[in-house]
């Protein structure tokens, strides 16, 4: 997962994501840990502006940025 990614969350939302933290940031093959998102549908109720979450909430990603 990296910064662009569309994603689309537990119950339909929609959201790109803006930034993205990994679990081990020195590792240059880290899984994703967090991941902030711009949503583009309404946003979650549990997501409230500006916070980073888990990418177990996320369902999918629906396309993937080409850089």
């Amino acid at each position: 997962m990296k910064v662009g990614d569309i994603i689309e969350a537990r119950h339909g939302e929609i959201g790109m994501v803006i930034s993205v933290e990994y679990m081990y940031p020195t590792h240059p093959q880290s899984p994703a840990s967090r991941v902030k998102v711009d949503w583009i549908s309404e946003p979650p109720q549990w997501c409230p502006p500006g916070l980073m979450f888990s990418t177990f909430a996320i369902k999918r990603v629906v396309s993937r940025a080409s850089r």
